[in-house]
């Protein structure tokens, strides 16, 4: 059976590189990633994105078009990762994505992701006249940064912040993005450690320490999985909430 490819492509202000860089590579879907938030260069991305959704749709090649919010900070590698497996699970068996046309500040979050989820990621090598790109020669693929894997207990650990489910398909149900999954937008956060170490003993039926889920949370938060800040309501608690990179690493695991 032949592969089936999926690219995933962040939109800039120009189409001409896109384009040329997007059909360097088999494509049998393109996804087209944007900026949701209304920023100075919007509208003029804007208009990109719907050339180059009418240049591939005329194609007949299935174009789909998602909006990441690149102004949360740590989020795109959370919505990227989501939407890597959404993409594989809907039987991609190659997906790539092309930072050839991304913003500064859109690029450095997808490459996290590509990292965290083992994905190729390709920018263009153009051929310039002056400052203009005007041919390629080929996609250069950028090596990306070996990420921890979670072990099986702190996975266990961060499945407390999530809402019960009945299968791991259902945080990737190909007809819900990542914030209409609520899943994934309606989590848990706790309020105190003791109520955490309550949810794991249920989880577990067994007793633990505050010793113990303090382990748990010091390691989980070394690899910024974890999102830590005083409890408004006691001054002597802390609220503890699964961050946007722990939303990764737990939906990579």
């Amino acid at each position: 059976m032949d592969e089936k490819h999926c690219q995933i492509v962040l939109v800039g202000h120009t189409s001409h590189k896109l384009i040329l860089s997007i059909d360097k590579e088999v494509i049998h879907r393109i996804i087209f990633i944007s900026e949701r938030q209304p920023l100075p260069g919007t509208p003029k991305a804007k208009v990109i994105l719907d050339e180059l959704i009418n240049y591939y749709e005329k194609r007949r090649i299935p174009v789909q078009s998602i909006k990441f919010d690149f102004h949360v900070q740590t989020k795109p590698i959370a919505e990227l990762t989501h939407l890597i497996y959404q993409q594989k699970l809907q039987g991609f068996d190659n997906v790539i994505v092309n930072i050839s046309g991304g913003l500064r500040y859109m690029v450095i979050w997808l490459y996290i992701g590509c990292s965290i989820t083992n994905t190729k990621i390709i920018h263009g090598d153009f051929i310039y006249e002056e400052s203009k790109e005007v041919g390629i020669y080929s996609n250069m693929s950028l090596p990306t940064i070996p990420f921890q894997l979670l072990t099986d207990k702190q996975f266990e650990f961060l499945e407390l912040f999530f809402n019960k489910y009945g299968n791991y398909r259902d945080f990737f149900k190909p007809d819900l993005s990542f914030n209409d999954n609520s899943l994934l937008s309606n989590r848990i956060k706790y309020n105190s450690l003791e109520i955490l170490r309550e949810a794991l003993e249920k989880k577990r039926e067994e007793s633990l320490t505050r010793g113990s889920i303090n382990g748990y949370i010091q390691i989980l938060n070394k690899l910024s999985a974890l999102t830590i800040y005083p409890n408004p309501d006691d001054k002597k608690e802390k609220t503890i909430e699964i961050s946007y990179l722990g939303i990764s690493y737990f939906l990579h695991k």
